[in-house]
């Protein structure tokens, strides 16, 4: 009880010992402590004035119900009215005006509206003391004691040092949680535009990897109308599927599974119109698909790159193709053999669309995908392992 009544009587007795006890309890830390950045400045500005007006009607609260409060007059509430009412503008001038100054740069005027700003605060402050918070018109012990006494005021250490104490500690509050939040804002910011060059740069790259795709389309497709010309009707609609896949779907970041895989077919079918009959292929894609969704297109440059290097009429040739899914982790394996020559040696495997597709990943799947691809004697094997949850999880954010 000791403690709750100093906090009633804190800056209207005088009593130096008492005070420095307050002060050792002072509430307005842990009171101001919920102030931080992501309650003002990011929240839109009613929930703002909400928010500050709970905190700052608890602070008074605090002065006006702790204590004796039978001992309190009403000039007593017209003072700690005030008083948090001059806080709560000092501390959003500070945090809102001011302070804002310093962190864009402009430190002279900052520097020179600072004195002002705590000029007016003690101002007030003194104002206050010496006018209405008087301890006898405050307090009905007091006012009992002073009956026939005359008035020998406030010491004037006692009406400097606990306004210019709270004064600093407000105004370091506010420096502190406006420091954080422009430190949050530049991070946020940086993000942003990292976010936004990562972008631009897959779009680039689907860019590359799209006409590069539909011109090794083109040739098959050319291939076939010669050699098998009554497919060429069949391949036409397949490869009409494929384009508006490329040009409509592709050109959102994700897509959902099922159409990627459905392309995936479109590709293998059309492949299996113009393949020599000395190739084998093998293909296991499950028909049920759960409901994921993933980049456009980076299935594809693995399978295709096992039909340009992996094919050839001079030897049989075998191409294994599988993806599983399993929850929300997809698995691509390629198998192929690799039929050397000066247009694709080892070094040249897989060209412009196994280059850009290893950017897309790093890009997209940064920490959640497995790329391995080995090379024995004349095999060539493929196997990605993509987590796609990650999008799952973005989606939510």
């Amino acid at each position: 009880m000791a403690g709750q009544k100093c906090i009633g009587s804190l800056w209207h007795n005088g009593c130096m010992d008492e005070s420095r006890k307050c002060l050792g309890e002072s509430p307005w830390i842990d009171l101001l402590r919920p102030m931080n950045p992501s309650n003002f400045a990011p929240m839109k500005k009613t929930s703002s004035i909400l928010l500050q007006v709970a905190i700052w009607a608890g602070i008074w609260s605090i002065f006006a119900f702790s204590g004796n409060t039978e001992d309190y007059l009403p000039r007593y509430y017209l003072v700690i009215t005030l008083r948090v009412l001059e806080f709560a503008f000092f501390y959003n001038l500070a945090y809102y005006w001011l302070l804002p100054l310093f962190f864009t740069g402009r430190k002279r005027t900052f520097y020179m509206l600072v004195p002002m700003l705590f000029a007016a605060h003690m101002g007030f402050s003194l104002a206050v003391d010496l006018t209405l918070a008087k301890p006898e018109k405050m307090f009905a012990h007091k006012q009992k004691q002073s009956e026939g006494q005359a008035d020998k005021g406030k010491p004037w250490s006692w009406l400097i040092l606990p306004p210019l104490f709270f004064g600093t500690m407000l105004f370091g509050v506010a420096a502190g949680w406006r420091g954080f939040a422009e430190f949050e804002r530049k991070r946020l910011s940086e993000e942003e535009a990292n976010r936004r060059r990562l972008e631009a740069e897959v779009a680039l790259l689907k860019a590359q990897i799209n006409p590069h795709f539909l011109l090794n389309t083109l040739n098959n497709l050319y291939g076939i109308s010669i050699t098998e010309p009554q497919k060429t009707p069949d391949a036409l609609l397949m490869l009409s599927d494929m384009v508006r896949y490329i040009l409509y779907d592709c050109a959102r970041p994700t897509v959902p599974l099922h159409q990627d895989i459905a392309f995936v077919k479109n590709y293998l079918a059309l492949q299996k119109l113009r393949l020599p009959p000395n190739v084998q292929l093998r293909i296991a894609i499950p028909e049920q698909l759960p409901a994921l969704q993933i980049e456009p297109m980076l299935l594809i440059t693995f399978i295709e790159n096992a039909f340009k290097y992996g094919v050839t009429t001079r030897q049989p040739c075998e191409i294994d193709i599988a993806i599983h899914v399993d929850g929300s982790q997809l698995d691509l394996h390629v198998d192929n053999q690799v039929f050397d020559n000066e247009h694709n040696g080892p070094e040249n495997h897989g060209g412009i669309g196994l280059s850009n597709v290893r950017k897309r990943l790093e890009h997209t799947y940064a920490g959640h995908y497995e790329l391995k691809i080995t090379r024995q004697h004349d095999r060539h094997t493929v196997h990605l392992r993509l987590n796609l949850a990650i999008h799952d999880s973005h989606s939510r954010r």
